[in-house]
């Protein structure tokens, strides 16, 4: 019975590496196919769907940028100080909250979070340059079918812009 019992761990041994192998060259190789930049330019694809995931560098931001801020990172009027700032900030772009700041159900995000509920993406990366951070940040949630979203973007503070100083007035 010992015997046998070491006869399969001898086995096991020598597959073990070569399933691990072969599960790491699947994996590498699916996302070579899912991340390559050629999938776009297929002929099986409708135009529609493409159009839809591109971002449009063309599109210039709206005068006016409807914005809903959320507090992520739990720190006290963190929200309020960030709207504040946004909505009395002076430029060419004017913010506008249609209502008041709130708090998210989780407030423990780590890094601030930019929803775009418009295609273009315009708004939310001005949203990303006035509160200095990156193009990363932003995420793409659209509205249903026939409906209109409130608010151009959402931005979900986080931990990363916990800080109330980030939001001193703006001086131009």
């Amino acid at each position: 019975m010992n015997m046998v019992s070491t006869r399969r761990r001898k086995k096991n041994r020598r597959v073990l590496p070569i399933v691990l192998i072969s599960l790491a060259a699947g994996c590498l190789i699916t996302l070579a196919v899912v991340y390559s930049p050629s999938w776009a330019q297929s002929d099986n694809i409708p135009v529609s769907v493409v159009s839809v995931f591109q971002f449009n560098d063309s599109t210039p931001p709206p005068d006016t940028i409807r914005i809903e801020v959320w507090n992520g990172a739990g720190v006290s009027d963190l929200a309020g100080r960030a709207q504040s700032f946004l909505e009395t900030r002076g430029g060419d772009i004017t913010f506008y909250a249609p209502g008041p700041p709130l708090n998210a159900e989780d407030m423990n995000y780590g890094v601030t979070v930019i929803l775009s509920h418009d295609t273009s993406f315009s708004a939310a990366r001005e949203v990303a340059d006035v509160l200095g951070i990156g193009d990363t940040s932003i995420v793409m949630m659209l509205p249903l079918p026939g409906q209109t979203a409130p608010v151009d973007v959402t931005i979900i503070l986080g931990r990363d812009r916990d800080d109330p100083s980030f939001f001193i007035p703006y001086r131009d």
